[in-house]
């Protein structure tokens, strides 16, 4: 280093006049402001990032209300944001949400902002920083047709059937808002026990054996097929595909003729259609028509899964196009799989696990009577679950949408086995009582009114 440069540094420090400690001094608070400024905003940048996914998670949560009021929108909305962004998170003071076009039925728009107290920056007078969110949702558009296949075994009588209903009924008023019909919403309900009801008009289905109904006439239940044919979705239009109708004689589990000869009594449980279970619903968009099948639903008789899940299918297969009748004859329903803007869904639920046995007549008959290729009853309800797989496995194969739920049941195997009904793990729901059945309800109705953040 020259001696004019040693010089120089030597004049600088020397000086006595004042200059160098403020230029120091200034340049000392500039670095710190930068570096303060730098992560005074990160925090800003952080507390924006949660200000808006938790605006977007309580738009979700208050826009998923069936028939929501707009005093109830701002109810859920709001406390939903309070628990996930409480006052004083990062210091922050958070003003109420802000709710535009607050509507009945239509997806909320809020807004959000948020104060937060600088650490660094109040050095050069800024001594807060306000970040905010906005979020709006909305609904896609498309067609749906989707099936109800819902337990009214015995075991599911009482509470736990009311809570059913109650959920369903949620389900049906998130989908149809407050509309009493929509052009391309369709829903049907299967309701299943050891039978499954297809109605008592569709007579042309049956193979025409007659029966001795005594004081009454056939209910409309039908023994499962044999041969593979209860794993399938052929439409009863050539003899081999008729069904054959659900018929309990006179014996010892259902002693509905005396030994005179004379009939007794019938009830729900006794006569030729013992535990025949309410009749199915086909495809409607009325909403008041749905609703008033699930509200009729009785609980009575044992568990064939399958036979829930082969007739939900059979709801949804355009091979049975013009069959069911009604409306859906008159719209051309169901339609072709893979139809543009129009999505086939079907909803399992179950309480229990399949059954079989020698005291209950059901749509494979006793079990002594071989129905199912064994008189062994865990080899039976071994076979009726591979047969419910099957199933749900040809649905998926068609495009079919598969969500499944059990209710109130803890058994490892079904669970097993309806997770893998479900088209992905996702869609299957454990609930293991009323609130989180409700729950499951809901979420798979947010699912299928495609409810998503717009903006």
């Amino acid at each position: 280093m020259s001696s004019q440069h040693n010089n120089f540094i030597q004049r600088f420090w020397g000086d006595q006049r004042g200059i160098a400690g403020p230029i120091i001094a200034l340049t000392f608070t500039a670095i710190i402001s930068s570096v303060g400024a730098s992560i005074d905003y990160a925090r800003a940048q952080m507390a924006q990032a949660k200000l808006s996914d938790t605006l977007d998670a309580a738009a979700l949560a208050a826009g998923s209300i069936a028939n929501a009021k707009p005093t109830e929108v701002v109810s859920v909305a709001q406390n939903y944001f309070n628990v996930n962004f409480p006052q004083g998170y990062m210091d922050a003071s958070i003003a109420p949400l802000q709710f535009i076009n607050n509507v009945q039925d239509a997806p909320p728009i809020i807004t959000a902002s948020a104060t937060i107290p600088t650490i660094f920056m109040g050095i050069v007078g800024i001594d807060t920083m306000t970040v905010s969110a906005h979020t709006e949702i909305a609904r896609n558009s498309g067609g749906l047709e989707l099936v109800l296949v819902m337990d009214n075994t015995g075991s599911m009588s009482g509470q736990k059937l009311t809570e059913l209903k109650s959920s369903a009924t949620d389900l049906v008023n998130i989908l149809f808002g407050s509309a009493a019909a929509k052009d391309d919403l369709w829903i049907g309900l299967v309701p299943f026990a050891q039978t499954v009801n297809i109605g008592k008009t569709h007579t042309s289905w049956l193979d025409g054996t007659s029966f001795n109904w005594g004081p009454t006439s056939w209910g409309g239940c039908v023994d499962a097929q044999s041969a593979g044919l209860d794993q399938t979705d052929n439409p009863p239009t050539t003899a081999a595909d008729k069904l054959r109708a659900y018929y309990w004689p006179d014996d010892n589990n259902n002693d509905w003729i005396d030994n005179k000869g004379k009939y007794r009594s019938l009830t729900a449980t006794r006569g030729p259609n013992a535990y025949c279970s309410q009749a199915v619903t086909p495809m409607t968009n009325q909403k008041a028509a749905i609703l008033s099948g699930i509200n009729s639903m009785v609980a009575n008789g044992n568990t064939h899964v399958n036979l829930g899940a082969l007739w939900g299918w059979r709801m949804l297969s355009p091979r049975w196009r013009s069959l069911w009748g009604g409306t859906m004859n008159a719209n051309n329903l169901p339609l072709d799989y893979g139809t543009e803007n129009m999505t086939k869904v079907a909803i399992m639920l179950t309480d229990g696990q399949n059954t079989m046995d020698n005291t209950t007549r059901t749509s494979y008959w006793y079990l002594s009577n071989n129905k199912l290729g064994t008189t062994n009853a865990t080899k039976a309800v071994q076979e009726l679950d591979k047969r419910t797989l099957a199933i749900c496995n040809a649905m998926k194969a068609k495009g079919i949408v598969v969500y499944t739920l059990l209710y109130d049941l803890n058994n490892a195997s079904i669970a097993n086995l309806y997770s893998n009904c479900a088209t992905k793990p996702d869609y299957f729901f454990n609930s293991p009582n009323s609130e989180t059945l409700r729950s499951a309800f809901h979420t798979i109705g947010d699912s299928l009114s495609n409810l998503r953040i717009s903006k």
